[in-house]
């Protein structure tokens, strides 16, 4: 194999390598074939700036900044950040901020520029930067992150916690529900610290807490202490309350405990799937359609998550043959948005539009618990 089909090779294994530790030999070893077998200049840019972060990780130091030097002078500026970086580890932090506010200065600012600068000066310098990175990037999580944590450190409680919210308003992160998670504990507030904990497992089921040393698991074991237990009852009552009031990190934590019952195991993950849509995680969402699938009760409804699977991977015409196939057996309001979806998406006439009405009123026409049916009334 040569040309751009190993590099696409050599880039999917350093990506599943890194993916796993970023700091292994396999990362090293196919990021290396990575440069080997990059032809264009955009492929050498980028095989170059990956490897450098893999050898500033291994703490590989000199090496790292050959690469990252590679990378700029082909034209990679975001490499700029890498040499910053181990400036700063060298105990240049002058340097590196020079460094950076030549990049600054010298083109169209981005929101990454000045988060890196920030990292190089302290005070109100830092809180300036990164105040300027949110204004260009508002989905960058660290600044927020930091001014949440200084508030918090200042004894402003309220602060933190609308700081941290505001990213969290529209991106779930795992790092800043940590964050949060902190907060409640120190404000004693369980509930919703269990809350948080129970969103990170969703999204992430290894996460490890307090910079890896602690599983996410274990502290949900210990604040679960403190929280009152719910009935099954209970727990559907709380997920319809959430549901329609939009609060989709409290929805998550509430499938989340219901989980853990003899509930019915594969509707849980197909919701959980879809609120992980909703907040933009679609690898965790995939995760969940699959144990959807593996958890279903019922032939129309494996059969309804497989047509999800295939439409959430653009196989819009597979996922339309599996909703039919599904209320070939049995009709379902799931198999009927499913088939709506997939034939909207589909299919170029026109005149399809008013079948997927046609579809969703005969959705609606069957039994649900509800939750699902509000997304086609609104």
């Amino acid at each position: 194999m040569a040309g751009s089909a190993s590099f696409s090779l050599y880039c999917l294994l350093s990506e599943v390598a890194m993916n796993l530790d970023p700091q292994s030999d396999k990362s090293a070893c196919f990021l290396d074939q990575l440069v080997e077998s990059a032809e264009t200049n955009r492929q050498q840019l980028l095989a170059f700036h990956q490897l450098g972060c893999v050898r500033l990780l291994r703490k590989e130091y000199d090496e790292a900044e050959r690469l990252f030097e590679a990378a700029l002078n082909a034209g990679h500026i975001y490499s700029v950040s890498g040499l910053a970086r181990l400036g700063h580890i060298r105990g240049h932090r002058l340097w590196a901020y020079d460094k950076l506010s030549s990049v600054i200065s010298s083109g169209t600012p981005l929101g990454w520029m000045y988060l890196e600068r920030s990292l190089c000066c302290e005070g109100d310098k830092r809180w300036e930067d990164l105040e300027k990175a949110t204004e260009l990037d508002p989905t960058l999580t660290y600044p927020y992150m930091y001014r949440a944590a200084t508030l918090m450190r200042k004894q402003n409680v309220q602060a933190a916690l609308a700081e941290i919210n505001r990213i969290l308003g529209f991106k779930l992160a795992s790092e800043c529900l940590e964050l949060r998670f902190c907060f409640y504990l120190a404000l004693e507030n369980y509930q919703a610290a269990i809350c948080d904990v129970q969103a990170i497992l969703t999204l992430s089921p290894d996460y490890r807490m307090f910079e890896g040393r602690v599983a996410a698991s274990q502290l949900r074991t210990l604040v679960r202490e403190h929280v009152e237990n719910w009935t099954a009852a209970d727990c559907w009552l709380q997920l319809y309350d959430r549901w329609s009031s939009v609060d989709d990190t409290g929805s998550l934590s509430v499938i989340y405990q219901m989980l853990e019952s003899d509930a019915a195991k594969g509707v849980l993950y197909f919701r959980q799937s879809l609120l992980l849509l909703r907040l933009n995680c679609p690898e965790a969402a995939m995760r969940s359609l699959q144990l959807a699938r593996q958890h279903a009760s019922t032939e129309h409804e494996r059969l309804v998550y497989e047509g999800w699977i295939l439409y959430d991977t653009g196989h819009c015409n597979e996922g339309l043959q599996k909703a039919e196939e599904s209320i070939n057996i049995k009709k379902s309001f799931e198999a009927f948005f499913l088939k709506a979806y997939a034939l909207a998406d589909s299919s170029m006439d026109p005149s399809c539009s008013s079948t997927v009405i046609s579809l969703l009123e005969e959705a609606l026409k069957c039994p649900s618990d509800r939750l699902r049916k509000g997304q086609i009334l609104l």
